[in-house]
């Protein structure tokens, strides 16, 4: 790989495997660091073939799970990244500019795991459904299935929280 492809590579996927990592750990500097380990590999080791995209949220999601492996602490508090990406340089404040998206994106760390992943690689990563059933170890329908429960659940999520802020004002 060139130096100018991976530049390209790398400011096409960058923002996009951040948000995903964020989704996995819930921990700024932890992401920075699964994305930086997974373009190192990229750099090192991709052949041409097949989709570059499906490869590197491959890599990034073993790269996490590794992590867990090592450590024995995870905590899967989505309050927590919202805690701990406070300030001016926040990139999910970068990419989410407007409130209503911020509340989809508080929203969608109020999901359940699986939920969750599949609507990062969905939104986020723009992923097939197919190369999302592979990462899963799942059928392209189930993923479907998951996606429209997914949806489901964070329309009710917002709606929600709409309401009780409602309540909560009178």
């Amino acid at each position: 790989m060139k130096n100018t492809d991976f530049e390209q590579i790398y400011k096409k996927y960058h923002k996009n495997l951040l948000v995903y990592a964020l989704s996995l750990c819930g921990d700024y500097e932890l992401a920075q660091s699964l994305v930086q380990v997974t373009f190192a590999k990229a750099y090192l080791s991709y052949r041409e073939g097949g989709s570059l995209k499906f490869w590197l949220s491959k890599v990034l999601k073993n790269e996490f799970i590794n992590h867990i492996r090592h450590s024995s602490r995870y905590v899967d508090d989505p309050d927590l990244i919202f805690e701990r990406l406070s300030g001016p340089d926040n990139p999910l404040d970068i990419l989410i500019k407007e409130e209503s998206m911020r509340e989809v994106a508080h929203g969608i760390t109020l999901l359940p795991k699986n939920y969750r992943v599949v609507l990062m690689y969905t939104i986020y990563m723009q992923l097939k459904d197919e190369e999302i059933a592979d990462i899963m170890n799942t059928s392209p329908a189930n993923i479907r299935k998951i996606r429209s429960r997914a949806r489901q659940r964070l329309k009710e999520i917002l709606i929600e929280r709409k309401w009780g802020d409602k309540y909560e004002e009178d």
